[in-house]
């Protein structure tokens, strides 16, 4: 049944006069609930508010995969923006970045180029970049593009694996293998609608997988950030933290704006380091549009929304 709400609300949220008619109305149908702003700046008083009360951040400044050279060239002016906006307030320039919306899919030099920039920028500025992790397709020129990146001097980038994709322990051996010690790496269940020759398909067995990937990663010296609302995931990893008495420096429970608010304040009150994942940007719909398609519950804002 869930399957077949996702893809309802997602084909909904297609629609071209429903697309027009929730872009015009959206912040008042509940946007903001999981985008904290149209712009960075939008964005400074819920950021500020997030630190204050016991959170880290990582920025995602919204958009996807483009096709043009100008198009990767303005999107990565507009995370270079919203760093330097980030540092001015006082805030830790730690920010997320698809490798597509800087060109990957068309042009890995461009890429490399603006990632590089973008990462030695963060870093002098006492923040980092991690570089999410999009479908099967862009594994093996994401794992690239971090390589390069790192070996350019910004050795404090990090970026995502998936614990669906059938590859993925093999990938965490060999990105283990080369990196810096002490480096980050987030794991994710994946969200991407993969083939099943690709992918996992089974909750129970993809849920094992993450589990025996975080205590991979651990062993092998890495800082884990899980990044799930998966509780018994949540409940396992910190069980295994304490059991192996692991510093707080080599984990981080990382989760979505505006998802589950009362998990975040309980994870923050019994003294784990919390991280959200906070989206700001014009290009909102998609990703609100998947938040909605994620479980019926977000889908009450809305209502709440045309109600008032």
């Amino acid at each position: 049944m869930l399957n077949l709400y996702r893809r309802a609300v997602l084909g909904v949220a297609g629609i071209g006069p429903v697309e027009r008619w929730s872009r015009r109305h959206g912040w008042r149908l509940g946007a903001r609930r999981f985008v904290a702003g149209e712009s960075v700046d939008d964005a400074l008083p819920t950021l500020r508010a997030l630190v204050d009360r016991g959170r880290s951040l990582i920025v995602d400044v919204l958009g996807e995969y483009v096709s043009q050279r100008a198009s990767a060239e303005a999107m990565a002016g507009g995370v270079r923006d919203t760093m330097e906006t980030l540092a001015r307030a006082g805030l830790s320039p730690v920010v997320s970045i698809k490798p597509t919306q800087l060109g990957l899919a068309f042009d890995p030099e461009l890429a490399a180029e603006l990632a590089t920039d973008l990462a030695s920028r963060a870093e002098a500025a006492g923040g980092r970049v991690c570089f999410d992790m999009e479908n099967h397709r862009f594994v093996d020129g994401t794992l690239e593009l971090l390589g390069r990146v790192r070996r350019s001097g910004a050795s404090r980038s990090s970026t995502v694996l998936q614990a669906y994709l059938h590859r993925t322990p093999a990938d965490l051996e060999t990105l283990l293998a080369d990196a810096p010690a002490g480096s980050e790496l987030r794991i994710v269940k994946g969200a991407y609608h993969e083939p099943a020759g690709v992918a996992l398909r089974d909750g129970a067995t993809i849920r094992r997988t993450y589990l025996a990937l975080c205590e991979r990663a651990w062993q092998l010296g890495a800082k884990v950030n899980v990044a799930t609302h998966d509780d018994g995931i949540i409940r396992e990893a910190t069980a295994f933290v304490r059991g192996a008495r692991l510093e707080p420096d080599r984990y981080e429970l990382q989760l979505l704006f505006g998802v589950r608010p009362r998990l975040q304040q309980r994870l923050v009150d019994d003294g784990h380091p919390v991280r959200l994942y906070v989206p700001v940007g014009a290009d909102w719909y998609g990703y609100f549009s998947r938040r909605l398609a994620e479980r019926p519950a977000n889908a009450a804002v809305v209502l709440r929304g045309i109600l008032g």
